[in-house]
């Protein structure tokens, strides 16, 4: 029986795929909105960045309000994509562990990028990029709910899904510096055709590596499983929920302000 087809995350398909899902839910219109009023909590002329920036969608936010803005990316392609989009941020070389701004920041993003760095990573990733905030900034990262329907997929065929309290769960009892708050952004999935309905769930699954799943799928069940927890063939509609969590990171004021702080 023929394995699930799966493509790298760097391929074409991965990239049109990532297209359908932004089409197809309204989670960025909410997030957008959130984030838009946590920017206008600081003066403009603040500095922010973006970690792990992509095409640069939410970058080209920051500038809007933003008077200097890095942006961290670490794929050629898509770094090169998003200096012709947002010509106004300067990109820094590296990756979400190795990069620092120049000066600390207000704002910091990582939106949907630890799908793509290992879970027991997350911590360490998410405390380099808090020790890159200013004494009052904040961090947001953000990734799906861990009992979205995409995330019960994954362990319907044995590999472990994404959740993002888990993965911080070490970094918040080692950092009491740090305060760590959580919230919801609601959102779905609405597609109107079976091709659709396949993509989006075949590019969640490849953001797991192959050799993560347990039982690892056959072409045919991923699809029957599809077809019956996503896809409704009398209305020729599909759709599940997929909201994300959000997690703020602020300085502890307890703590007060950290030696030698620059902002």
């Amino acid at each position: 029986m023929q394995s699930v087809i799966r493509f790298p995350w760097d391929a074409p398909e991965y990239a049109d795929a990532f297209t359908t899902l932004l089409r197809c839910t309204e989670e960025r219109v909410h997030m957008r909105r959130i984030l838009w009023g946590i920017f206008t909590d600081y003066p403009e002329g603040s500095r922010a960045i973006d970690w792990g920036a992509g095409t640069g969608d939410l970058t080209s936010l920051m500038l809007e309000h933003f008077g200097h803005v890095y942006a961290v990316e670490p794929h050629p392609h898509l770094r090169a994509v998003l200096a012709g989009r947002c010509p106004g941020a300067r990109i820094l070389d590296g990756t979400l562990i190795s990069a620092s701004p120049p000066e600390p920041v207000e704002v910091g993003v990582i939106s949907h990028v630890f799908y793509h760095i290992p879970d027991h990573e997350w911590g360490a990733y998410t405390i380099h990029a808090a020790n890159q905030l200013s004494q009052n900034g904040v961090l947001v990262v953000t990734l799906k709910d861990p009992d979205s329907g995409c995330n019960r997929m994954l362990k319907h065929f044995g590999a472990p899904h994404y959740d993002l309290y888990a993965g911080l769960a070490g970094a918040i009892r080692l950092h009491p510096e740090l305060d760590f708050s959580f919230t919801h952004v609601p959102a779905s999935i609405t597609t109107d055709s079976l091709e659709d309905t396949l993509s989006i769930p075949r590019f969640m699954l490849c953001d797991r590596a192959a050799d993560a799943f347990s039982r690892p799928p056959t072409e045919d069940e991923f699809q029957e499983y599809v077809r019956g927890h996503f896809w409704d063939e009398r209305t020729g509609t599909g759709g599940w929920q997929l909201e994300a969590v959000v997690c703020l990171v602020r300085r502890n004021a307890l703590y007060g302000p950290r030696p030698n702080a620059k902002g």
